[in-house]
């Protein structure tokens, strides 16, 4: 009876749009990858190894709600732990594609602990959150935060991953704001950034980071190179039309001529074949799963689950804003996915881990267990 009561609760809103997103993807990475292209490895192999990821990341997500939520809280330190020394190994021991070393090998499949990292640190962003009830008003306020967030994001940074370090940058902005952030020291801090943005040009950046920030202004500085990705992204939704092209008709993907096609410019993908029907359809699901989130953050029966949502949505938010814009030439080209769409089995495990604790928060709003 119990176990009836339990799945009664959960909110059917937020899982229906994911399992829509997660249909949308299987088909729209069929369609991207099923052509027999170089780099390619058989004509259905990247749907496949999806479909197994999201049958283990619903299988994942559902038994985590089980699980109270609010213990993870005395876990924090050795969470904190477990994440560094995976973000160390990968820098030791991982395996390098596209310039970067970001993914572990375990047999046929590779996983990227800085996907796992996200949801990691929003833990135990969560709990020292928590525990300030004055807000953050002075920089001093803001130090434990810098402290927390300093060790896994350099990790990341020299990966070089500058995409996720931008996520981290995200999730926490966005969980300081509703626990009071001062809005002054954010100004503060844009002016400085901008001050010292010269440094970081010459300093910090790679010399293909610099290229993508000239692109966004002008993808003709390098049609063969960096700006490549976004000509080809434009002429992609463009020639999508109000309806358009067809599933598995798209021309620029279907003749490999859009890169990335199954990952980071899948709306890209979306666009062409599916038209702007189908890219708002995509976006109107993401609005729900945006809703949902924020909805479950404001209902959460505790400061921790309040935090723990928020920084879901915060996540979930700016990379949909990054990749979307990124694919119409707003944002520079960062590699951020596109949450439940992009071909990657880490990332998926990682976004269904997180429906599952909303899931958890949700059920357990108004402190009923159900254990």
């Amino acid at each position: 009876m119990n176990l009836i009561r339990y799945w009664r609760r959960i909110d059917s809103s937020l899982l229906m749009t994911v399992l829509g997103l997660a249909v949308v993807s299987l088909l729209i990475i069929a369609s991207a990858t099923h052509a027999n292209v170089p780099g390619h490895p058989g004509q259905f192999d990247f749907v496949i190894k999806q479909g197994v990821f999201l049958l283990l990341g619903l299988a994942v997500a559902g038994g985590s709600l089980y699980f109270d939520y609010r213990k993870l809280y005395r876990f924090v330190p050795a969470l904190y732990v477990v994440n560094a020394v995976m973000l160390l190994v990968v820098k030791f021991a991982g395996t390098s594609a596209l310039g970067a070393q970001r993914w572990i090998q375990i047999g046929p499949f590779t996983l990227q602990p800085s996907e796992f990292a996200k949801i990691i640190m929003i833990i135990c962003l969560a709990r020292l959150l928590s525990n300030n009830k004055k807000g953050y008003r002075t920089w001093k306020s803001l130090l434990p935060v810098a402290g927390l967030m300093a060790l896994p994001t350099l990790l990341i940074f020299i990966q070089p991953d500058l995409g996720t370090s931008l996520v981290f940058g995200a999730i926490t902005f966005g969980m300081l704001y509703i626990c009071g952030l001062n809005m002054s020291l954010v100004k503060k801090a844009f002016i400085a950034f901008v001050a010292i943005f010269p440094l970081i040009w010459f300093f910090v950046l790679h010399s293909y980071q610099k290229m993508r920030i000239l692109v966004l202004f002008n993808p003709s500085v390098d049609p063969y190179g960096s700006g490549y990705h976004v000509i080809q992204s434009k002429i992609s939704i463009g020639s999508g039309g109000f309806i358009g092209q067809g599933l598995f008709a798209g021309t620029q993907s279907q003749l490999n001529f859009l890169p990335e096609n199954h990952t980071d410019f899948i709306f890209s993908v979306i666009g062409e074949e599916l038209g702007f029907v189908g890219a708002i359809f995509v976006l109107f699901l993401y609005f729900i799963l945006l809703y949902r989130a924020l909805m479950i953050s404001r209902s959460s029966g505790d400061a921790f689950g309040s935090l723990l949502a928020c920084g879901i949505f915060s996540m979930w938010l700016f990379q949909i804003f990054i990749n979307v814009g990124m694919t119409l030439g707003i944002m520079p080209v960062t590699g951020i996915p596109l949450p439940f769409m992009s071909y990657g089995g880490s990332a998926l495990l990682m976004n269904l881990l997180c429906v599952g604790l909303l899931m958890n928060i949700y059920v357990r709003r108004k402190k009923l267990m159900f254990d």
